[in-house]
């Protein structure tokens, strides 16, 4: 059976019988096996890192002292043993990165909190993807933009209402996103008041929206818009539905039934969540080709791909940096410069659109004869291992291997 209709009888049952409440959630979070699992999937990738290796060396004092914070974490009128050993946030200063011609501030939190954090998403996992509309992406684990992709592919070739397609997108998402009325939603289901302090302590300092960059955040903010799965889907009746965070593509035969349902979306959002939808919403006929050989319509530009009724192709944006990127590192080598790394692991970035499109004959033409991937590989894979060796500290130090590397053999 497939995910969708498992979620719908789901969502019937809980209609029957309420919604089920979850209990009992700050016990688990003093599990000291949930603590280490915890803190196991915060060190993948990190354990070159000095705060991680400092934590290693002294673990079982380190997972007392975290349960002994949450522990002493609690409202003010509940009377604790160690108040001073209870959780504080941290000063935290954003850092600006340009992305897409947006500029956006990430918050890294030190390495105790990432640990709290990853605690939380632990015992919140199995309650959120319970009830998770099957082709919501972007946060879950393995529910990325290729995850994406193949549900809407799979959409596209059964052909059942995709004459037409709407494309809208909620504005400010992260941003606007209030903590008032992010909590009420959490306690429709969670009761326990020790586990929603924490939460709410995490993201206190952010009143309007939540930051970019704290493991909780993606993870919450896909909770926010559960019922707005369930809104589309079920009152609306707009079978088919895509969403990824806050882009959300619907596929109908009929136009007026999209744009009715866009007019519907934007009250239901403003009025349970006080956020906007984007004005530049698209409402367009699906790309199709006459029998005269005529072409009409437009293609679906969602999460980087376009996709027509027979293929699936890139942006336009991408493929032109990818391009010019692989003629830039042409030009290097031949005038015997070397590589910026940073150069490098774009080009192999690009390269993973190449081999997930129906894009082989440009990268025949404009890729494979400027660069030897398998070279490029190696390259990366000898600089990360040295890097990894000397790697610093945990406050931004720089890598070593930051700078040019030679061209040879690549």
């Amino acid at each position: 059976m497939r995910r969708k209709e498992l979620w719908l009888k789901a969502t019937e049952a809980t209609e029957k019988r309420g919604v089920k409440q979850y209990k009992y959630l700050y016990r688990k979070m003093l599990d000291e096996n949930i603590i280490r699992k915890a803190y196991k999937k915060l060190r993948k990738g990190k354990t070159k890192r000095k705060e991680i290796q400092q934590i290693d060396a002294d673990l079982d004092n380190e997972v007392t002292a975290m349960r002994r914070m949450i522990e002493n974490t609690k409202p003010p009128d509940v009377p604790v043993e160690h108040p001073k050993l209870a959780y504080r946030p941290k000063r935290r200063t954003p850092k600006l990165i340009k992305e897409k011609g947006k500029l956006r501030k990430i918050f890294m939190p030190e390495i105790h909190e990432q640990w709290l954090h990853h605690i939380i998403v632990l015992i919140l996992e199995p309650i959120i993807t319970a009830t998770a509309y099957p082709y919501s992406c972007g946060s879950f684990p393995k529910r990325g933009a290729h995850y994406g992709k193949k549900a809407l592919l799979k959409i596209i070739r059964k052909g059942k209402n995709i004459r037409n397609f709407a494309k809208i997108d909620i504005r400010h998402f992260y941003d606007s996103i209030r903590l008032n009325i992010l909590m009420r939603e959490l306690r429709i289901r969670i009761k326990d008041e020790l586990f929603l302090y924490i939460v709410e302590l995490c993201l206190q300092g952010f009143k309007k929206g939540i930051p970019l960059g704290f493991y909780i955040s993606q993870w919450l903010a896909n909770y926010l818009l559960e019922p707005l799965d369930r809104f589309i889907t079920e009152k609306l009746g707009i079978k088919n539905l895509i969403r990824y965070m806050d882009d959300i593509v619907m596929g109908d035969d009929n136009k007026k039934k999209l744009h009715k349902a866009i007019a519907e979306i934007r009250q239901f959002i403003g009025r349970r969540f006080r956020l906007k939808l984007k004005k530049n919403y698209q409402v367009f006929k699906f790309n199709f080709q006459k029998k005269n050989g005529k072409v009409i319509g437009r293609v679906i530009d969602f999460m980087g791909f376009l996709f027509f009724r027979n293929r699936t192709t890139m942006r336009k944006a991408i493929m032109l940096s990818a391009t010019r990127l692989a003629k830039k590192l042409a030009r290097a080598k031949e005038a015997g410069r070397g590589y910026f790394k940073k150069h490098l692991e774009a080009m192999l970035s690009y390269i993973g659109w190449f081999s997930c499109t129906d894009t082989y004959d440009a990268y025949q033409d404009y890729i494979k004869p400027h660069i030897n991937v398998r070279r490029l590989k190696k390259i990366i894979s000898k600089l990360t291992r040295r890097a990894n060796k000397n790697e610093a500290v945990d406050k931004g130090a720089k890598r070593q291997q930051t700078g040019r590397v030679a061209a040879c053999g690549a």
